[in-house]
């Protein structure tokens, strides 16, 4: 199989103002599994609209057939159909140059199918959510949206669902011990009032952001341990990361590269690293697709994964 596949690991959360509930006792005396079994239903039989969190380009949520859903597990997994509406395109024959349909944007949408795949704990606050990856369809944002809708229109007014990156940690390992560490920024989010404080510690400082970088084809080993022991800290909100004969930072970013793949990883805002893992290779192929239980063999396998990290996942 030519195409590689890549799935997206996230956390799902739901809120009670601003307070993260259990998801087993939701709203006091329910339970979020039954909620979200009823969302499936919902958009099984409606098409949910909404719009793109980067534009206004009208995007769709549906189902074409219904998912699987395990209470015993807890699980729900299958394919949810997501669709873009607004573009004006043409589909052609593979080397042919006649047109044999051509999209009006003000009636057709395109829909593309993706797995995804849900578990809610019982006891837990959050759920592990995934998804597969493919371009400009914005699943993550399309999924919290449409849920948060269905809150609404259930009348869980004071309710609110969201979808955290949640790095899967066979990513960072790998990247790190095949890969090379191209560039180190140390931020803090002071800058000194004037240049003689630039390298004086104590002194008064103002709002910026300072950021020392260090940078190279590859940087050495010294290096790559030093952000290896920082990313796996785990740092409290508001909290600060210290390192021996520096001030304390705010921030530790760092680009890894892995057969001209890269990525950067965030030391304390963890969830803004993008959660892709290219699993092609752990999947069994029929036809040319991924079966279904190979993909939930391998959800089930990250999520292991992601149950021995404990990255912060306070930012979006």
């Amino acid at each position: 199989m030519a195409q590689k596949i890549y799935l997206s690991t996230y956390k799902l959360s739901v809120f009670e103002e601003k307070a993260e509930v259990l998801l087993s006792k939701f709203n006091a005396n329910e339970d979020f599994f039954d909620f979200f079994n009823d969302f499936m239903t919902d958009i099984y039989t409606n098409i949910k609209k909404t719009h793109s969190f980067k534009d206004r380009t009208v995007l769709h949520l549906t189902l074409d057939e219904p998912v699987t859903s395990d209470k015993s597990k807890r699980v729900f997994y299958g394919y949810i159909s997501s669709g873009i509406g607004g573009d004006k395109f043409k589909v052609r024959a593979e080397g042919e140059t006649t047109t044999a349909f051509e999209a009006d944007p003000n009636k057709h949408v395109t829909f593309r199918n993706l797995f995804f795949y849900l578990q809610l704990p019982r006891d837990k606050n959050y759920g592990y959510l995934i998804i597969q990856k493919k371009r400009d369809l914005g699943a993550k944002g399309l999924i919290e949206k449409a849920l948060n809708l269905y809150l609404k229109e259930r009348g869980y007014l004071k309710y609110s669902a969201t979808i955290n990156n949640l790095l899967n940690g066979r990513v960072f390992d790998r990247m790190m011990t095949e890969g090379s560490l191209k560039n180190i920024d140390f931020i803090r989010k002071t800058i000194p009032s004037t240049i003689e404080d630039l390298y004086s510690k104590g002194l008064k400082k103002e709002r910026g952001t300072l950021t020392t970088s260090v940078r190279a084809p590859s940087l050495g080993k010294y290096w790559k341990d030093l952000v290896k022991e920082l990313y796996h800290k785990n740092y409290k909100k508001d909290s600060l990361i210290e390192l021996e004969g520096l001030d304390k930072l705010d921030e530790v970013e760092f680009e890894l590269e892995l057969n001209g793949k890269k990525k950067t990883f965030h030391v304390f805002a963890k969830s803004r690293t993008q959660p892709d893992v290219e699993i092609s290779d752990d999947l069994d192929i029929v036809n040319n697709e991924p079966t279904v239980e190979s993909l939930v063999r391998v959800s089930e396998s990250l999520i292991t994964d992601m149950l021995t990290l404990k990255p912060n996942v306070s930012a979006h």
